[in-house]
């Protein structure tokens, strides 16, 4: 096969085709159609198979009927959410894009289970009737819903909503092969955030007198709540999955406030052993995602954070506290905890990291980025404090109090505090930047056949890359400084004849290091690299905070794309090249023809709005707890 005829065969970079639209449409209809007809009969005094099956299930085990759907069925969909983002991303990142969006079966539990989070928000609506909270929205008159609907509501229209805005995003500006593209964080956000409405689920049944919510029983199952509230670890996935394309700190500052924030707040509700009930959670989920992706053949598996010292310095610290159930010095525990969990615990990460994780971290660079992280750990614990405080004020003090849970203060603007602290801290350090272009010479050694390096054509062809920095040695300031290729397992190719990963040894993507030669500035790939056919190669630079480059070794020749970025890129033996600017390289196919300012203001809005939705969600724990404006409880 010639490289002309690969490429020619190259997926689509725009929308999806009609036919897909109309597919993905009926599919929906079928959801929300379902769902409308039992909001209908529902909200008419006419029971359905659904609200009978709830209400029975309900009676058994003691929780109101508008509370079962969402108590027994997250979780199964939650995981099943997770098996399709993680077995879609690798995907990407060995095959490339998609001929369209249904044509990646791993896109098809996705869609569903999104779709499924939205229409439960509205079920719980449908079938919220007596017992209900104090504290509800009127939607209708003799129409009242609790708040947990509202934000389960909201969330999964959120991810919905992401499915055609990131159609219309690859009609405007080209396709975006990134996680944290704003429409892909409409999309995951809006699903691995829908966990925060399980605590409020669960204090609303409880004020109502929920008996599945009271005793040991009740304290598992708050505590499961708390802990699942780590979901947002989906958005690490790129780390896990060793090619991160945002600054290393985003790491530091999403881990760190996420397990603080988890750890500290189940840790005050649960009392002893909290914290490590978040740590089993951790590892249920990211072993369930590594078993449930291993049986599909050649998919990239992740390597992930262990979270073990952030959960055992948490643990540590309350007993150092005295802290059992609620009680006293809660905001000394939750600062300590923060403090040390950003700097004993993310320095002890590093080292889990340096040994199980693929990227690896330059040491030099630790001090600027625990840091971060610390800063970024107690904006968590700061929000544990307020997350709990307001949990507990919906489930009602009086009950609490006499189960022996209780927290005085009111930690009423501690949730704003912890969570400014983070979007603050995103808002520096998590956008890549352009450095100075740094020229290295280019060698190659040892490739296929003997030759002095790879023609550029379909025949399968590798080398060992040696790079030489033309005047100072920018590598021993570097964060990271590894070799990478991607998406080489193109379609109709035999994974037995397609390269594979030195790490994990699977198909379509090879993650190397760069090791010193012994001559000053020189630095070879551990590896052989592959720089043929439909592969990607490139070495990756990045140095703190935000500078992220790379040296573009080989790209073939893309017909899809119409920008300069489309065309091939040949690096030959001996060649002097200047490093680019990573993301324009990662985002090939985003178009060149759209302003930068255009592109700006297009995220901007959707970023925004994604930070609206995140405040919405504080209104309806505050309301739900009877706060309106002002700070004041209502009666």
């Amino acid at each position: 096969m010639s490289l002309t005829l690969e490429a020619t065969t190259a997926a689509p970079v725009g929308g999806a085709a009609a036919s897909e639209i109309f597919i993905a449409v009926g599919i929906a209809a079928v959801y929300f159609g379902i769902t409308g007809w039992v909001l209908l009969r529902e909200r008419t005094g006419h029971p359905t198979l659904i609200g009978r099956g709830a209400g029975w299930l309900g009676d058994k085990v003691g929780l109101p009927v508008w509370a079962v759907i969402p108590a027994f069925g997250l979780l199964p969909v939650w995981l099943l959410a997770g098996f399709g983002v993680y077995w879609d991303v690798p995907i990407h990142m060995q095959k490339g894009r998609d001929a369209g969006p249904l044509a990646n079966p791993s896109h098809y539990p996705i869609f569903l289970v999104l779709l499924f989070l939205a229409c439960m928000g509205i079920g719980i609506m449908a079938l919220a009737r007596t017992p209900l909270p104090k504290h509800t929205l009127k939607l209708a008159p003799g129409w009242k819903v609790p708040f947990s609907a509202v934000l389960l509501t909201i969330a999964g229209f959120i991810a919905v909503c992401g499915f055609p805005a990131d159609d219309a995003w690859h009609r405007m500006f080209g396709q975006d092969v990134t996680e944290w593209g704003p429409t892909h964080v409409m999309m995951i956000g809006g699903a691995i955030c829908s966990p925060f409405c399980l605590p409020l689920l669960f204090a609303e049944a409880r004020q109502v007198g929920a008996r599945f919510l009271s005793g040991a029983k009740g304290r598992w199952l708050f505590g499961y709540a708390f802990s699942i509230c780590m979901l947002p670890f989906a958005f690490l996935m790129e780390f896990d999955l060793g090619l991160p394309q945002f600054p290393a700190s985003t790491e530091f500052i999403i881990f760190g406030f996420l397990m603080t924030w988890v750890t500290v707040a189940t840790r005050i509700w649960f009392g002893r052993g909290g914290a490590l009930y978040t740590l089993f959670w951790w590892w249920f989920a990211h072993v369930f995602l590594v078993l449930i992706i291993m049986p599909l053949p050649g998919i990239l598996t992740i390597r992930f954070l262990s979270a073990i010292p952030v959960a055992v310095i948490v643990e540590l610290v309350a007993l150092a506290f005295g802290v059992r159930r609620g009680g006293a010095r809660l905001l000394p525990f939750a600062v300590v905890s923060g403090l040390l969990a950003g700097s004993v615990g993310l320095y002890l990460e590093w080292l889990w990291a340096e040994k199980f994780m693929t990227i690896k971290i330059n040491g030099d660079a630790l001090p600027f980025l625990l840091a971060v992280g610390t800063i970024a750990s107690v904006g968590g614990g700061l929000f544990a404090l307020w997350h709990v405080r307001r949990t507990l004020d919906v489930a009602g003090d009086d009950q609490m109090e006499a189960a022996g849970f209780t927290i005085a203060p009111t930690y009423r603007r501690f949730g704003l505090a912890g969570f400014g602290i983070f979007v603050v801290l995103m808002a520096i350090f998590s956008q890549p930047k352009a450095g100075e272009p740094v020229p290295v010479k280019v060698t190659f050694d040892h490739v296929t056949a003997g030759q002095k390096e790879c023609p550029g054509t379909a025949e399968r062809c590798e080398g060992y890359v040696t790079v030489t920095f033309q005047g100072k040695d920018r590598a021993k300031d570097a964060v990271w400084f590894t070799g990478y290729a991607w998406q080489g397992w193109r379609k109709g190719l035999d994974a037995a004849d397609v390269p594979k990963d030195p790490i994990e040894g699977v198909p379509g993507v090879v993650r190397t290091t760069m090791v010193p030669t012994g001559k000053p500035g020189q630095y070879r790939t551990a590896d052989p690299m592959p720089m043929y056919g439909g592969w990607k190669s490139m070495i990756r630079f990045h140095q703190a905070p935000r500078t992220m480059m790379t040296w573009v070794l080989y790209m073939p020749d893309d017909p899809a794309l119409k920008s300069a970025r489309g065309r091939m890129i040949h690096t030959t033996d001996g060649q002097v090249v200047s490093s680019s600017f990573e993301p324009k390289m990662l985002q090939r196919e985003r178009k060149d023809n759209i302003p930068d300012s255009v592109y700006g203001i297009a995220n901007n809005v959707v970023l925004s709005s994604w930070l609206l939705i995140l405040l919405l969600f504080g209104w309806c724990y505050n309301r739900a707890a009877g706060q309106r404006r002002g700070g004041k409880r209502s009666a």
